[in-house]
């Protein structure tokens, strides 16, 4: 019946994006806004393209800092508040620093340091401004690669610490280690939403992250094969970025679990999903082996009993998943043609 309706927990809420044109951030942006929140969306790097596709409303605040800068922070931050006359109610951080295997082999220092500073200062921000809730956009490369069962909560760092070359997961576990010190601390309302493979609209198609969806249509795209290393029978799951968007908002309503797997149980080996990506481009054929190459883990999974109990949806399927992120990517390469 009309009227019973409950509101939506996230209306009227001033919530903090960083990252917010980013890939993820930009979807929490039009999500929340689609919500009724009052949301300013920061970012570092100026992309016309994503703005342009985010709802026209009063209620979002675009705002370009670096955050990497506390000051800078503060300042825009309060250019909002100052004149709406409410506080920041939430924040959510995605702003991260990544790139593809090169980047990671060179640049692994910068990246765990720019991470973690970046961490820092929302979570002083957070703390300085007695903010309800703070998301700190985990990931599920933060469990031990040699992990042979679905990977629980509990299976983090306080169990098992591992070292990694890799500066993106070593930064990804401090933002974990820091949740739990300024949690115990100073009593802070912290949630590490720790996702899995994630993609969709506004992925990184140009390769410059390890992204293996969007490298994939890339690759068709440029007229080449899909290359899969060794047999492709190592298996994986992804999640489509709205349902993560929506699982993390989930998350925060619900306030039970401060740390979530977010995924799918639908695992597929990265020889069925380059077959799946390529029929759904519309390149069917176009799948070729390199045996020799070397692979990563058989087997990654997370277990999802937490997510089941608090989520309001079913995350939709990859096939489904794929065609909505195949139909944006074929749509925006052909605006981009007609551009040239």
């Amino acid at each position: 019946m009309r009227g019973n309706t409950p509101p939506d927990p996230w209306a009227g809420r001033t919530v903090l994006v960083t990252g917010g044109l980013g890939f993820i951030g930009s979807h929490f942006v039009e999500e929340l806004l689609d919500r009724g929140a009052e949301v300013i969306c920061a970012y570092r790097t100026e992309k016309s393209a994503v703005i342009d596709e985010l709802p026209t409303s009063d209620a979002l605040h675009l705002r370009r800092f670096d955050l990497l800068d506390a000051d800078a922070l503060a300042a825009a931050v309060d250019s909002v508040t100052d004149r709406t006359g409410t506080g920041v109610d939430a924040i959510i951080n995605c702003a991260t620093l990544d790139g593809n295997m090169k980047f990671l082999l060179e640049q692994s220092g910068r990246m765990l340091d720019e991470n973690a500073r970046m961490v820092s200062n929302v979570l002083n921000f957070a703390r300085s401004r007695a903010v309800s809730d703070t998301v700190l956009v985990s990931s599920a490369e933060i469990y031990s690669y040699a992990g042979s069962h679905p990977m629980r909560e509990e299976d983090d760092h306080r169990r098992h610490m591992e070292y990694s070359p890799n500066g993106y997961r070593l930064s990804k576990m401090f933002t974990e280690v820091m949740a739990d010190l300024y949690r115990g601390q100073y009593g802070m309302n912290i949630y590490t939403p720790r996702p899995s493979n994630v993609y969709g609209p506004r992925d990184d198609f140009e390769g410059s992250t390890n992204h293996v969806i969007p490298n994939m249509l890339a690759r068709l795209a440029a007229g080449r094969d899909i290359e899969i290393w060794g047999d492709g029978s190592q298996t994986r799951t992804f999640i489509h970025v709205q349902d993560l968007v929506r699982a993390v908002l989930c998350m925060v309503a619900d306030g039970t679990h401060h740390t979530l797997n977010i995924g799918t149980e639908e695992a597929v080996s990265i020889r069925d999903l380059a077959h799946l990506v390529a029929a759904t481009a519309g390149h069917a054929e176009r799948v070729r082996m390199d045996p020799d190459k070397p692979v990563g883990a058989s087997r990654r999974a997370l277990d999802l009993e937490k997510l089941h109990t608090l989520a309001d949806f079913t995350p939709r399927t990859l096939e489904d998943g794929l065609l909505d992120t195949v139909r944006w990517f074929q749509k925006h390469q052909a605006q981009l043609q007609r551009a040239l």
